[in-house]
């Protein structure tokens, strides 16, 4: 019997005890999943936003991924002997490419500008001639991923909490907080989501009657996200109101203008987590407000910041982009090859073959800039074919001519001839120029042909392809290995 009583006992407590564990379960689930507070509208592009110049806007409101840069300045590598652990090749390589890396060099510290310059002028030059491929920095140096906002995201969650408890005033001074978490990271930050904690914050700030605060909040929340609406099953009419006036009286006022430089250029500008294009960006159309904008390279850390733009005028932002460590060990190795015993040596030096396996690159070009003894500028111009052991050599720059023979322009006619095997385009004069402004060696191709096998005179330079047949193929202006003047 007493057995019999107790089966009865705990079968009846399970019995009861079902219908508040499913209670409880309903509860928590309910408290997890709360309702959207804001909703995208699918409307026209908002009044706000730009539309970069010479470049379509993304169809998509979703921000897109940086794209990736192809004329900018090379990634960081380590010649093969040092094997740092930051720089090694992946496991998996892609298949060998024909594409390009260019490097500046400065001998002295006082040459640096006019190895960066250098370095531009001749990508820019080869990028324009759209026949070049140069190597894939993206694939190189993959950007990192955002890394988030642990802080914010806790005092928004805070401020949630303290308004579905019918607390106004501890809500808004908690999404004030988070707001201001937010802005101090802009580069981690997803602009939904600042558009959100402001959105709350004018809520709350209604909530206090403060009718001028909440305007200014949604005023932000338009700013930080202009396709986002208060979600009429949350907010009530009166939130509804004030934020149509905030957004009424952000479309009358007259946009602003923002400028974006840096320095190397190419890089992406990124507004609100979104491309609007490449550096130089002369100008991007705002709504007046504070927008981040972060500025991207592969190979380079990026720049983020935040930048108020004003009605009716322009809003510049220049920065120096840094390398990151794997691009700053690949400009080690480069300017280890790119100093004069490194120039005058024969073969090809081991940094220059570390850096084309890093970059999976055919061809390494080396500009260096360096003082001479009376301070005066110089420049010098060396490319290797890796796959055949062909080099360009004698290619000097001179920093004071803007064109003609000498220029930057003109040593970057001559790099194209021996990657692409054609000079680039150019008037008839200037041909007829470099062809007669030639020392008597350079007009005797004939020459250069019996000593090596088959010469290439174009433009003022000379280099020599030959075969990969062991000894360190050594043009000076053209000559192989071991035959100098």
């Amino acid at each position: 019997m007493n057995t019999t009583r107790l089966a009865l006992t705990v079968a009846l407590a399970c019995v009861l005890s079902a219908p508040a564990a499913d209670a409880a379960k309903r509860k928590s689930a309910a408290k997890k999943k709360r309702p959207a507070a804001t909703k995208k509208v699918p409307a026209p592009v908002p009044e706000d936003t730009f539309t970069p110049p010479d470049e379509v806007a993304p169809a998509s409101d979703a921000p897109v991924a940086p794209k990736a840069a192809t004329q900018a300045p090379l990634a960081p590598v380590t010649p093969a002997a040092t094997k740092r652990a930051d720089v090694q090749a992946p496991a998996v390589r892609a298949a060998p490419s024909d594409a390009v890396a260019i490097f500046g060099v400065a001998r002295q510290s006082a040459a640096a500008d006019s190895a960066a310059k250098l370095e531009d002028t001749l990508t820019r030059k080869l990028g324009s001639a759209g026949d070049i491929q140069f190597v894939d920095l993206a694939t190189a140096f993959p950007p990192q991923e955002p890394q988030g906002n642990p802080r914010g995201d806790a005092l928004f969650d805070e401020g949630r909490s303290a308004y579905d408890n019918l607390d106004p005033d501890t809500a808004a001074v908690k999404f004030k907080a988070a707001a201001e978490a937010y802005v101090q990271r802009p580069g981690d930050l997803r602009p939904e989501k600042l558009g959100e904690t402001y959105l709350f914050q004018g809520a709350s700030q209604l909530l206090n009657g403060d009718v001028a605060g909440a305007k200014a909040s949604f005023t932000q929340a338009l700013v930080a996200e202009p396709s986002l609406r208060p979600d009429a099953g949350m907010f009530g009419q009166d939130v509804q109101r004030v934020f149509s006036e905030a957004q009424s009286e952000l479309s009358a006022l007259p946009q602003g203008t923002l400028v974006v430089n840096s320095q190397p250029q190419g890089a992406r500008v990124l507004v609100r987590g979104r491309d609007v294009g490449a550096t130089p960006l002369s100008g991007a159309k705002l709504a007046p407000g504070h927008y981040p904008v972060q500025v991207v390279l592969p190979g380079y850390a990026p720049f983020a910041t935040y930048a108020e733009v004003k009605p009716s005028a322009p809003t510049e932002l220049k920065t120096k982009l840094a390398s990151a460590p794997g691009l700053s060990a690949l400009r080690d190795a480069a300017a280890k090859a790119g100093t004069e015993a490194a120039f005058d040596a024969d073969g090809v030096p081991p940094e220059v073959g570390a850096i084309g396996e890093r970059l999976n690159a055919r061809y390494v070009v080396l500009a260096a800039s360096f003082q001479d003894k009376k301070g005066r500028l110089h420049g010098e111009v060396q490319a290797w074919d890796l796959r055949t052991k062909n080099r360009l050599r004698g290619v000097e720059v001179d920093f004071t001519r803007r064109d003609g023979k000498g220029s930057a322009d003109a040593a970057a006619d001559q790099l194209h001839t021996f990657l692409a095997g054609s000079a680039l385009p150019q008037n008839r004069k200037e041909e007829k120029e470099s062809v007669s402004s030639g020392d008597s060696v350079l007009r005797k191709p004939w020459f250069w042909a019996a000593a090596a096998g088959v010469a290439a005179v174009t433009a003022g330079v000379v280099y020599v392809a030959t075969t990969d047949r062991g000894s360190g193929f050594n043009p000076v202006n053209g000559l192989p290995g071991g035959i100098s003047f």
